[in-house]
């Protein structure tokens, strides 16, 4: 069972964008572990010049970084239909949760929430064909 997850997986392109290296490689080990293709960036300028030249299926980013905030990002994002975003935020504000969402965010995740509930989130996220007409288990 856990090889046909991870079969799915693969073919499953994400970009973990965030300043702090150890968040940025805990997220990307998490998600390749589980099969994932896996890029990184650490600004959000560095992420749009992965995301004009290559694509992603998903992009999971922080909100505060330097020269380009995640805000920026995902408006961009938004902007030219890159892909569904997961904005991390360690502020747990439903009234950020929500501008975030009006503002294109496809999900919220609070940072340092376990890599099992990002892993949920990005299956959510990125069905695969087989997957969303099939029932799905809680």
């Amino acid at each position: 069972m856990a090889e046909m997850c991870e079969t799915r997986a693969a073919g499953i392109r994400v970009l973990v964008v965030d300043d702090d290296l150890y968040a940025r490689q805990a997220m990307m080990e998490g998600l390749r572990s589980r099969g994932y293709q896996v890029n990184g960036a650490e600004d959000g300028l560095q992420a749009l010049h992965h995301l004009q030249r290559e694509h992603f299926d998903l992009v999971i980013t922080d909100i505060q970084m330097p020269r380009m905030d995640g805000v920026a990002l995902l408006r961009e994002i938004c902007r030219n239909d890159y892909a569904p975003v997961i904005v991390q935020t360690t502020l747990v504000d439903s009234y950020l949760q929500e501008v975030l969402r009006r503002a294109g965010a496809s999900g919220v995740l609070v940072k340092g929430e376990s890599v099992a509930e990002l892993v949920r989130l990005v299956k959510a996220l990125c069905r695969t064909p087989d997957e969303t007409s099939s029932p799905q288990r809680g």
